[in-house]
């Protein structure tokens, strides 16, 4: 079978081998650590949850109405980061666990809490990185397409009613959790994916553990390790972003680094040097400790994409004077349109601030990085069919099946429900497309082209799920962004095809896509739950209740946020000039432009950009095996994957020169071994952990004054 040829299986240790075989295997202990994505491992977890997760755990509706209400409340401050900086970063799952292990809760309890509190504040990811766009298009002074800057004219005219995208976004939710039932058996037990990160939630789950049997004891030295690292990253993290009172919104980092080689929390080239390239360097403690969990390989794999957007793609643009096209700048039509101008040209009046080589990664190096990662995700599912085949058989089993036998492997007779059925999927994908169809039919939308976009999510929903589930288990980052700019194309294609007007296809594509952006952050956002649940004993069906819960939730809050972020980005106060709000945006102003120019001059030579993007990725795919997450490394800055560079880079020579020979100088058991090498892992978790609540303190404050 392919999947014995995996790049991820790790070979099992003979210990691990011993305690699998003597069905001795306890939680959380150095043989799981250290067996981890050796597929052995998983695969007798998974045999051995079967029959004994109906007894070990219990449904708690106080754990899980608790995560629903932290998810909500994060919901919104993670929409906030994420338009602030451009990274989603959710911290509510962290304090589900601080309280989780004071108020002593079982791990299989505390996963379903962290389950619909990761759901309800994930499904806002597909708001913030497309749903500005429409605010932006419809009053955002340097989105006009006509008229003059005191008289502009707009490509909407009129934000449609907001009760269709979030009922729509529930729904949508809803299939995307329910089709992960699939992704589950094959990138998790049968194929494992490494999932990097995923260890933070274990290590904390273990100290949930030890607080439940009342051990703590044996948790200290977790707990300290874990507290000393969180409190270094959560110094920098407030020495980087928390504003200082009475110096104009500048942090403590930007007043000790002032000058050009310091901006926004990353070292980096001064502008007047970034024409044929750039370095930035980011003080982001969450990527060097993801970094460390993926180790050098993985992460220099990812980071090739990055280096050859910066270091190729871009000086080659600068020396061929490649051009591009500006949404506003037309100099025969005192810019009331848009042009193609030389990448030498920048900047311009219309681009003051932005370099040349910056205008190559926006206007090239990120749209060839989305061709990358749709071909690398194709190239990866035609590599798995031989996987997927007999999941599709699952499916068309269950279907047939009474529900009184075990034949699906989802009901387990005298018991119940060990996971949720693959007979609803079917079922889940028709009520989807007729209960979208009835929702924008309701809103006012065309038939025909409702009936279109229907179709579209149920079948981009599956394919492009499984390419971001693939991409977050192998990167630990989720690509919302650029599978929506997929789907982008995709949906102004077929609604320009059907003679559908400007406007009406900029709006439907906008709120189309950000309904395809909420469900898919779902197929990718609980792939750590389900991994973390295996380890824990957790039964799948009790987590995917959970997670179900909290997309009603988490659909409601997201529109709520997202509106009012918008409204505030896009409305330009007249005493300033400036946006109410001061929201960096990076893929709302993105989507914004890149469908501007989709519906005008531009359109051909993205499609051209895409193209060889498709086969660069199937390229990277056959060469790598990990052609998504080239592709997803190309859409990134060099300031987010040079430190995961770093952490991975650390890890192998901390192991090469010092961890192995002094194991082997001084005749370390496996178990020893496998200790030291935790140790460092409670250092990585509390890098991660530190950061994103700092980061959720900071936005708090952001909020506020």
């Amino acid at each position: 079978m392919p999947i014995r040829k995996s790049l991820y299986r790790r070979p099992p240790t003979p210990n691990g081998l011993k305690v699998i075989e003597q069905d001795t295997l306890e939680w959380f202990s150095p043989e799981v650590y250290s067996n981890m994505n050796s597929g052995v491992l998983e695969e007798y977890i998974e045999e051995r949850n079967r029959k004994r997760a109906f007894s070990d755990t219990k449904w708690s509706w106080k754990a899980v109405l608790f995560g629903m209400f932290i998810g909500t409340i994060f919901c919104v401050i993670t929409e906030y980061v994420g338009l602030k900086v451009g990274i989603a970063i959710p911290g509510g799952g962290y304090v589900v666990y601080l309280l989780a292990i004071l108020w002593r809760w079982k791990p299989s309890t505390v996963n379903d809490a962290q389950g619909v509190t990761a759901a309800a504040t994930s499904i806002g990811s597909g708001f913030i990185f497309t749903f500005p766009a429409l605010y932006l298009l419809h009053k955002h002074p340097d989105y006009r397409i006509g008229g003059t800057p005191d008289n502009p004219f707009f490509l909407i005219t009129e934000i449609p009613p907001l009760y269709v995208v979030m009922v729509a976004t529930m729904v949508a939710g809803m299939l995307g959790t329910v089709y992960f039932i699939i992704f589950r058996r094959l990138w998790l037990v049968e194929d494992p994916l490494p999932v990097p990160g995923f260890e933070a939630g274990i290590q904390l789950l273990e100290i949930c553990h030890e607080s439940w049997k009342g051990t703590m004891e044996s948790a200290k030295r977790t707990i300290m390790g874990i507290f000393w690292a969180s409190l270094v990253s959560a110094i920098i993290t407030f020495l980087r972003d928390m504003p200082l009172p009475g110096q104009g919104g500048h942090s403590a980092f930007d007043m000790m680094f002032p000058g050009e080689y310091y901006n926004h929390g990353a070292f980096t080239v001064p502008p007047e040097y970034q024409t044929w390239t750039t370095l930035e360097f980011g003080i982001i403690p969450i990527q060097i400790g993801l970094g460390w969990y993926m180790r050098f390989r993985v992460a220099f794999l990812m980071s090739l994409g990055t280096l050859l957007t910066w270091f190729i793609i871009a000086p080659m643009s600068y020396w061929f004077e490649t051009p591009i096209y500006i949404v506003g700048f037309d100099p025969l039509n005192d810019g009331a349109a848009g042009a193609f101008v030389s990448v030498r040209d920048f900047p311009n009046p219309f681009a003051q601030f932005t370099t040349p080589v910056f205008a190559s990664y926006g206007n090239i190096g990120r749209i060839i990085a989305i061709g990358a990662i749709l071909g690398g995700g194709l190239t990866a599912l035609a590599k798995m069919w031989p996987v997927f085949k007999p999941a599709f058989k699952d499916v068309a089993k269950a279907m047939k099946s009474t529900g009184d036998d075990d034949g699906a492997g989802d009901y387990v007779p005298g018991k119940g429900w060990y996971e949720w059925p693959l007979s609803h999927i079917p079922y889940m994908m028709v009520m989807t497309a007729i209960a979208l169809v009835v929702i924008f039919l309701a809103g006012g939308y065309p038939f025909v082209q409702t009936l279109a976009f229907a179709l579209a999510l149920v079948a981009t929903t599956f394919a492009l799920g499984a390419i971001s589930v693939k991409v977050m288990g192998e990167t630990g980052t989720q690509p919302v962004s650029g599978t929506s700019f997929i789907t982008l194309i995709l949906l102004v294609g077929i609604f320009q095809a059907m003679g559908t007007s400007l406007e009406l296809t900029a709006v439907m594509a906008i709120l189309c896509t950000t309904i395809f952006g909420s469900s898919i952050s779902m197929s990718g956002v609980v792939i750590g739950e389900y991994k973390a649940a295996l380890y824990v004993g957790n039964k799948p069906f009790h987590l995917m209740k959970a997670i179900l819960t909290g997309v009603i939730s988490g659909a409601i809050f997201a529109v709520i946020g997202a509106v009012m972020f918008s409204d505030g980005m896009s409305t330009i106060d007249p005493d300033t000039g400036e946006p109410v709000l001061n929201l960096l945006a990076p893929q709302a102003n993105a989507f914004a432009s890149f469908l501007q120019a989709l519906l005008g001059a531009a359109s051909s030579t993205i499609t051209q950009y895409i193209i060889f993007g498709v086969f660069l990725g199937i390229f990277a795919e056959i060469m790598t095996g990990m052609g998504t997450a080239f592709g997803l490394g190309m859409y990134f800055h060099l300031q987010l994957t040079l430190p995961m560079l770093l952490g991975g880079a650390t890890r192998d020579l901390w192991e090469k020169k010092f961890l192995i020979p002094r194991a082997k100088r001084e005749k370390w058991t496996e178990r020893q071994t496998t200790l030291k090498v935790l140790d460092t892992f409670m250092i990585a978790t509390g890098l991660i952990i530190g950061e994103a609540i700092m980061g959720v303190i900071v936005t708090i404050v952001l909020m506020i004054i």
